[in-house]
């Protein structure tokens, strides 16, 4: 049977533990969670509908029972399933190599069966945490089994009955504490297996293979390169770099209002968060209005009494500064100080609007021409903050600060995570970062199968709905065509796979092509 799987140029590999029998009658192997799936997914290939199955008890591995087949075509799945930590301990060396190399792993129990979630938290659980220190690998925990009652008796008399169940806010804690997603399987019917638990599988099985195909693109290029010759170094561009820049764009551009304001935004594309450009090259490209600061000793007065000439009043703290460095950072606090405003006489300005916290960081970057956030939700309320005093370029890094975080999130901690990114739209667009808010939109759209699932989601307007579902990947045509695919392959599937060998044979003379990720 062996030499029934076809080579693949990739495969996925998935190590599943726990035992979730106790949640179905414990009558063959197909009862299994595992077994249910393979024999049942529409994107197994009919070639491999044997399922290649080496016991337990093989020689070669003991510890787990190994399932193989084909997916996506051509792509070789290996599934190691471990029901029991005695046999698992048993061979330490053999269980911590499978679990190194894994690309998606499945912790499963059985609801009724109480010993088997304990066993799950207490013995698999820290030994996964371990291996998700190094790499990030995506975590499924699913919950097999209708339970048999869902409120425990109260009852003094009744101790016996009490917590025979495990509760859904169990797994959803333990789904926390390892950043999983977390499943409800009530049955091994189509719909949970296929739709629910297969759904969410075949999802992290594409995103690993994406990963995989990226990493072997760029081993293939980094092969390709000759060993004698260097590729170039990308320079930041200087003072001629810049004058011939700006010549290029006067010839193009003919108001030079347009010049100006194309200028300002290559500037604050150029410039990196952090850090300040040498006084050499800032001096080629000064504009009137000053957009970053050429010398940092500005810094020793941040946040100090020294020559202070206004106090800030916030939240019931002061905050100290110096009217020359607000005047000719923020155009704003120039109008409000030289202005016929009240805050021109005053020494004491109150602020509203902004946390202490925030406003500090604000001061901080038209002291420092710098700022470093220190969380998604810190860099959004500095977005805000600069939106008031009409800072563009402390706004556009906050928004490249957002985008950057969310672009490194990987998938289980996105779908785990309590950010709420419609809340961050929303913000984005009542604060007129159109930028951002676009980006947002988008990045929801290419994260459908995550967010679809999330309350928030609900909360998108019409219009927002109607563009992230034309957006959507995988795309609502994709699905369908799925959907149709796996309802054909059921209809004519035998109910024995083991006992039908031509049944490859018959699926190619009905000339059906499986629909495509496009």
């Amino acid at each position: 049977m062996a030499g029934s799987v076809k080579p693949s140029l990739m495969s996925v590999h998935v190590v599943a533990f726990g035992n979730e029998r106790d949640g179905f009658p414990e009558d063959n192997q197909q009862s299994s969670l595992i077994w249910t799936y393979l024999g049942r997914s529409a994107l197994i290939s009919a070639t491999e509908s044997s399922l290649l199955l080496n016991s337990a008890n093989h020689v070669g591995n003991p510890v787990f029972t190994e399932y193989q087949a084909c997916v996506f075509g051509n792509v070789r799945l290996v599934v190691h399933d471990c029901p029991l930590w005695d046999i698992f301990d048993s061979d330490w060396y053999t269980s911590q190599n499978l679990i190194g190399g894994a690309d998606i792993i499945v912790i499963k129990y059985s609801v009724n069966d109480k010993s088997s979630f304990q066993e799950v938290k207490d013995s698999y659980v820290p030994m996964i945490k371990r291996a998700l220190n190094h790499c990030s690998i995506p975590v499924i925990i699913s919950a097999v089994g209708a339970r048999k009652s869902e409120v425990p008796c109260t009852c003094p008399l009744c101790s016996s009955d009490r917590g025979s169940c495990v509760t859904a806010s169990e797994g959803i804690q333990l789904a926390k504490e390892l950043g999983a997603t977390y499943l409800e399987l009530h049955s091994l019917s189509d719909f949970y297996i296929g739709k629910y638990f297969g759904g969410v599988l075949e999802y992290f099985m594409i995103q690993s293979l994406n990963q995989k195909s990226s990493e072997k693109m760029k081993k293939r290029k980094k092969s390709h390169k000759c060993h004698g010759v260097k590729p170039p170094q990308l320079e930041q561009p200087g003072a001629f770099q810049w004058e011939l820049l700006e010549e290029d764009i006067k010839k193009k551009l003919k108001d030079p209002g347009e010049v100006e304001l194309i200028l300002e935004k290559v500037k604050c594309i150029l410039k990196t968060p952090g850090k300040v450009n040498s006084a050499k090259n800032c001096r080629s490209h000064q504009t009137a209005r000053p957009l970053q600061l050429s010398d940092t000793s500005l810094k020793l007065f941040f946040n100090t009494h020294v020559l202070a000439d206004v106090i800030f009043q916030i939240q019931g703290a002061t905050v100290p500064a110096h009217r020359a460095v607000l005047v000719a950072r923020c155009e704003v606090m120039a109008a409000m100080f030289n202005g016929s405003y009240i805050e021109a006489n005053s020494f004491l300005v109150p602020v509203y609007g902004v946390s202490k916290d925030t406003f500090l960081s604000f001061l901080e970057y038209l002291y420092t021409d710098s700022c470093c956030p220190a969380s998604i939700l810190q860099a959004m309320s500095l977005l805000i903050c600069a939106e008031m005093y009409q800072v563009s370029r402390l706004q556009h890094i906050c928004e490249l600060y957002i985008i950057t975080q969310l672009q490194s999130m990987p998938s289980r901690e996105l779908a785990s995570t309590s950010l709420s990114v419609v809340s961050l739209l929303r913000k984005a667009k009542f604060h007129n970062s159109d930028c951002l808010s676009t980006w947002l939109l988008h990045f929801i759209a290419t994260n459908y199968l995550i967010f679809s699932q999330k309350p928030e989601f609900q909360d998108l307007s019409a219009e927002e709905r109607n563009f992230v579902e034309m957006h959507r990947w995988p795309s609502s045509m994709y699905l369908k065509q799925l959907a149709d695919y796996r309802n054909y392959i059921n209809s004519q599937k035998c109910h024995c796979i083991v006992m039908c060998p031509y049944y490859a044979t018959y699926i190619r003379s009905r000339h059906w092509v499986k629909p495509r990720m496009m």
